[in-house]
């Protein structure tokens, strides 16, 4: 093979592995929002019957040229406040992360912080985790499920 030839096959190779690329990170994106709405939608029905007033929107996230919409949610407990919005879609070890936030006015500090995780390769659970810590405290990652979320949000009673 000539040079020449060898040089277009490599590029002819480069550009098929670059729309793979772009692809796949299509794919996992559309997962991310499948699974996230899922989730909102959830926690959402936690709430269903009770005083808390929930509304669910969305958010535009950014990842380096591409941009796509992710479902949010906004609980209302008299003048406590617990968000969930995208934080990002991809860091060391993890893919996807929705950050929750609980503002109480009434309480020190007033706002609490943890995040949820999509696919957190770090802690080699599946399925969401819950993060929390940080900032000087010990990291900490448990499985996300019912117990656990009511357990993080007991400020937002």
């Amino acid at each position: 093979m000539s040079a020449k030839d060898s040089f277009f096959k490599k590029v002819e190779d480069n550009s098929n592995n670059q729309k793979a690329s772009e692809e796949a990170f299509k794919k996992e994106v559309i997962a991310f929002q499948q699974d996230t709405q899922a989730l909102i939608s959830e926690i959402k029905s936690w709430f269903e019957g009770s005083a808390i007033q929930a509304a669910t929107s969305t958010m535009q996230v950014t990842e380096g040229s591409d941009r796509f919409e992710v479902a949010t949610l906004k609980l209302q407990n008299c003048g406590k406040t617990l968000t969930i919005n995208p934080d990002g879609f991809s860091y060391f070890g993890i893919t996807g992360c929705l950050n929750v936030s609980i503002s109480n006015p009434s309480r020190a500090p007033s706002t609490s912080k943890f995040s949820l995780h999509w696919k957190d390769t770090v802690s080699k659970i599946s399925g969401w985790v819950i993060v929390s810590g940080g900032n000087g405290a010990p990291v900490q990652r448990i499985e996300f499920n019912q117990e656990n979320f009511f357990t993080m949000i007991s400020s937002f009673a």
